[in-house]
């Protein structure tokens, strides 16, 4: 996973937000942007699904 300038993770509230704007975001516009904050903050599906199981997201 990618890290902030800081050398942090992302906060678990901003990727739940992110998370549950592509499940349920009003359009697709909404959805893609979304998907594209996340794949952009980590890279790849199989790093975002480590951060979600991590933190109990899903």
């Amino acid at each position: 996973m990618k890290k902030n300038e800081q050398g942090k993770e992302v906060p678990p509230v901003l990727v739940k937000t992110w998370y549950e704007l592509i499940k349920n975001g009003p359009d697709n516009e909404t959805r893609n942007h979304a998907q594209k904050m996340l794949l952009g903050a980590f890279g790849s599906h199989q790093e975002l699904e480590k951060y979600l199981k991590k933190h109990g997201l899903v």
